[in-house]
C-alpha cells in the first residue's frame, strides 16, 4: 500500500492539479481490473472540467510598406544603384534625426560611386562621404568613408599626373615635328 500511494499521488498532482482547462474534455479510461490476490486499487476521479471560453488567435505582425531607408537598401543589394541612390536621399531628408542615417549616407555614397557611367556622380558621393565623416565621428563606416575618399585624392592626383604628361608628350611631340622640318631644310636634297 505504501508503494500504491505515492504513485496515485503523483498521478493526482499530473492530472488533476497541474492540467490546464480546456475545451476538450480528456477521456477518462475505465478503470482496469486488479489482478488476484492484488490490493485494491484506488480510483482517481478527475474534477469536471466546463470548456473555457475561445480566446480570439493573436494577430499577426502586421506587415506594412517598406520605408525609402528599407527600399534603398533593396535596390543596392541588387545593384540598381541610381534607384537606390534616390531611396537613401529620401530617406536622409524625410529622417534627420534616424539612427540609420549613417549608413544611409555611406550606401548612398557607395550608390553614387558604382553607378553606371551615365549616372556616375563622384562629387556627390564625396559629398554624401564627407557628411558621414563629419556627422558622425564614431561611426564604423567613418573610416571605410575616410578610405574611400583618399583614394579618389589619389585618382585625383593620377589624372592630374597623366594630364600633364599628355601634354608633355604631346608638346615633346611638336618640338620633335619642328626638328624634323628643321633637319630637312638642312641637308642638301638628293639626285635621284
Amino acid at each position: 500500500m505504501r508503494r500504491i500511494f505515492p504513485a496515485v499521488l503523483l498521478a493526482l498532482l499530473l492530472f488533476g492539479g497541474c492540467q490546464k482547462k480546456s475545451a476538450v474534455k480528456t477521456p477518462v479510461p475505465p478503470p482496469v481490473p486488479a489482478p488476484a490476490g492484488a490490493p485494491a486499487a484506488v480510483t482517481v476521479a478527475t474534477p469536471s472540467t466546463k470548456p473555457a471560453p475561445l480566446e480570439p488567435a493573436p494577430l499577426g505582425k502586421t506587415i506594412s510598406a517598406p520605408n525609402s531607408f528599407e527600399l534603398g537598401e533593396k535596390n543596392f543589394v541588387v545593384g540598381n544603384y541610381q534607384q537606390a541612390a534616390a531611396e537613401f536621399e529620401d530617406f536622409l531628408s524625410d529622417n534627420p534625426k534616424s539612427k540609420d542615417r549613417d549608413q544611409a549616407l555611406f550606401h548612398l555614397g557607395l550608390s553614387r560611386v558604382l553607378a553606371t557611367d551615365s549616372n556616375r556622380d563622384m562629387r556627390k558621393a564625396e559629398a554624401a562621404f564627407r557628411q558621414l565623416v563629419a556627422e558622425f565621428p564614431n561611426s564604423h563606416y567613418k573610416t571605410q568613408a575616410e578610405f574611400i575618399l583618399g583614394l579618389q585624392v589619389q585618382i585625383e592626383k593620377l589624372r592630374s599626373d597623366v594630364k600633364e604628361r599628355d601634354d608633355r608628350i604631346k608638346k615633346l611631340s611638336e618640338e620633335l615635328k619642328v626638328l624634323k622640318e628643321i633637319d630637312l631644310q638642312r641637308r642638301p636634297s638628293r639626285p635621284d
